[in-house]
């Protein structure tokens, strides 16, 4: 991930500046973490995360400023690591055939556990905040939406993509269709929602291919 994306996502207070600090920092963002992904955001109890992590209220406190500051951190550790592993995945690509083979990894990932989209997931519980873990996902989604975007530019410039098209606007067109297939993939407890979308956002790529006459 870019040093752009990361000062997006969650940028608060500056962390702490010896290394024992940092640890606790660290143990606390971790616990929050996996409370999130176990019992949600509205769940998460102060308590819970500083028993898990070992702390006490006065060293959250010296690190957050209050309870949705430490859900902003932790929402900003969730979607880091998840954005890093997009970052990797679709940095090389630069062809219809090599996206379609990343898009295709990705729907046999998800179709071992449908549990939907780690991002998206984090979105529809921050619908009504707290705003700063609200807006560390709109960046979150708007970082994932450039990789894509870039990936359609390079393929683009390769010439496997005609030149007449927005790589922007295709790349917002295969977000919506990556997050509503596993959206509706998690209700569904199928992964045929997000092949259905995938296949048919690859066939309009593909579509727009340059002529060979």
């Amino acid at each position: 991930m870019t040093d752009e994306a990361r000062q997006g996502l969650g940028a608060t207070a500056p962390g702490p500046k010896t290394r024992r600090g940092q640890a606790s920092r660290e143990r606390l963002v971790t616990a929050a973490v996996a409370s999130v992904v176990e019992h949600g955001i509205k769940q998460l109890r102060v308590d819970d995360v500083l028993s898990a992590a070992g702390s006490s209220k006065s060293q959250m406190y010296h690190y957050f400023a209050d309870r949705d500051a430490l859900i902003d951190a932790a929402v900003a550790h969730r979607c880091e690591e998840f954005l890093g592993l997009l970052e990797c995945a679709f940095d090389d690509v630069s062809t219809l055939d090599a996206l379609a083979a990343v898009l295709d990894h990705f729907a046999s990932d998800y179709a071992a556990h449908l549990s939907g989209c780690p991002i998206g997931t984090l979105a529809g519980e921050l619908t009504e905040g707290p705003e700063p873990a609200r807006h560390t996902v709109v960046e979150a989604f708007g970082t994932w939406e450039g990789y894509l975007t870039s990936a359609l530019r390079r393929i683009q410039a390769g010439g496997d993509l005609g030149p007449g098209h927005d790589p922007a606007e295709l790349a917002l067109g295969l977000l919506a269709a990556l997050e509503g297939g596993m959206f509706l993939g998690q209700v569904r407890r199928s992964d045929r929602p997000l092949r259905v979308a995938l296949d048919t956002a690859m066939a309009h790529l593909k579509s727009l291919r340059p002529s060979l006459d």
